[in-house]
């Protein structure tokens, strides 16, 4: 897949495919299709990778292909995924560690996760949120009774502030609609997304600061597609002081709200926006 580039006010918005070592390749003597691929895009997260591929490793469904993206972390998080990917060997139908040569940046590394995917179904998961044991199979079990533009399933999430208690469910009762996401995002990034969909709008967009997940969800609905929910908690969202949201984003709204309009006219979340990152 070739650079998506877009300009605004002479800035760049340039998604790099970056070239990738297979660190580790652990494949399956089944030689089956996986039912879900998993991709996970690390960087600098080795205080949270461990404790999330564990709840990867502990779903519920049996056939996963696991794919972790590093995208030149420079923590040593690689080092302790290449460890523990080497003690699963027969838990997966396949599972790899790709290691980017240079940091892409988050698109970079979800598109490099997608472009190696096996699976119709690919779930995006993020490296500091940990999974219900469920999550994955009551996800492509709704999967398989969808129509085929339907290109994601989308679960309740418990937003977890740093320090604190959960305390509430996002995106509850709210049913994929685009005037849902006019003012604000709020479908998560972890979801269940088919690998077609992924192609047809050409994958994810670097965004300067974030919002990734947003630019995309729009991308789809523009295309055509649509996206079910799935009604039950089946993850977590962590708020802390080193994740993306708290880094990037919420410093930078006004920047990201004028990208994501100008990419998406339709949308008005100038000042309003509050949702997901």
């Amino acid at each position: 897949m070739g650079r998506k580039v877009f300009v605004m006010d002479d800035l760049s918005l340039i998604t790099p495919k970056v070239p990738f070592d297979v660190r580790v390749d652990i494949s399956s003597t089944a030689n089956t299709r996986p039912a879900v691929s998993v991709v996970v895009s690390l960087y600098n997260y080795r205080k949270f990778i461990i404790e999330t591929l564990d709840t990867i490793a502990n779903q519920t469904l049996d056939s996963i292909e696991l794919l972790v993206v590093d995208d030149s972390s420079s923590d040593s998080g690689d080092l302790l995924v290449e460890s523990w990917l080497n003690k699963q060997t027969s838990r997966f139908v396949g599972a790899r560690l790709l290691h980017h040569r240079f940091n892409g940046g988050l698109a970079s590394a979800r598109n490099t996760g997608f472009a190696n995917a096996n699976a119709e179904w690919v779930w995006v998961q993020d490296a500091d949120n940990p999974l219900a044991p469920r999550a994955l199979e009551q996800c492509h079990r709704l999967s398989q009774k969808v129509d085929n533009q339907v290109a994601v399933i989308h679960p309740l999430l418990l937003t977890v502030p740093a320090g604190a208690s959960p305390q509430v469910f996002q995106g509850e009762g709210r049913i994929w609609q685009k005037s849902l996401f006019k003012p604000s995002n709020y479908v998560d990034a972890m979801a269940l997304i088919r690998r077609t969909a992924w192609l047809d709008v050409g994958g994810y967009v670097h965004i300067p600061g974030g919002w990734e997940d947003y630019d995309f969800w729009c991308c789809l609905i523009e295309e055509g597609w649509t996206g079910v929910q799935c009604p039950q908690v089946l993850g977590s969202y962590t708020y802390h002081s080193k994740s993306m949201t708290m880094r990037k984003a919420l410093p930078n709204v006004e920047l990201l709200e004028k990208v994501l309009i100008n990419r998406h006219p339709w949308l008005s979340c100038v000042g309003q926006t509050t949702g997901l990152m």
